[in-house]
């Protein structure tokens, strides 16, 4: 199926000594990764919501059976003290959000994951100043972020981790 002239080219440049040099290096260089880029017919950005849905979903049932326990003992002092942290829990948690930066630009879209002002998140305290952002995907993949770590510098670095923004923004 493949044009004959086409196929001669093929076989001389498969042939090269360049070629088989470079073919080695690229299969020892295979030989060393332990991340494979493998995620099929879903983007990152699914996968990741997926896999923040599958984390909620194991905390909300180990709320759950932690509940149960406490009812069938009639701990009170137990059952007042997790009726007092639902009441601080997240409001906006779980909702889709879009990033955006000092000009209003949209930066990056994520999952907002915690607007509890005692939460610590890059160090710091959210407070009533930031949220807690799940970034999914980088819109502009440059851009500074607004508390920064060893690991984190820009909006790419932050694709897939938990950072600190600003709320107004």
């Amino acid at each position: 199926r493949v044009v004959e002239d086409q196929w001669k080219n093929l076989v001389q440049i498969w042939s090269s000594e360049e070629f088989k040099k470079r073919s080695e290096t690229n299969k020892q260089n295979k030989s060393k990764h332990t991340f494979f880029h493998c995620a099929g017919s879903k983007s990152f950005a699914d996968i990741y919501h997926e896999e923040d849905n599958e984390s909620l979903k194991e905390k909300i049932e180990a709320l759950e059976e932690r509940m149960k326990k406490i009812e069938s003992r009639g701990n009170n002092e137990s059952s007042a003290s997790v009726c007092h942290a639902q009441k601080k829990k997240d409001l906006l948690a779980g909702r889709r959000v879009r990033i955006l930066n000092f000009s209003r630009e949209v930066v990056a879209s994520g999952i907002l994951m915690s607007d509890d002002n005692d939460n610590v998140v890059m160090g710091k305290k959210l407070g009533g100043e930031y949220y807690e952002v799940s970034i999914l995907i980088a819109h502009d993949p440059t851009a500074s972020l607004f508390i920064k770590d060893a690991d984190r510098k820009n909006m790419n670095d932050a694709v897939g981790s938990h950072i600190i923004w600003f709320r107004e923004y």
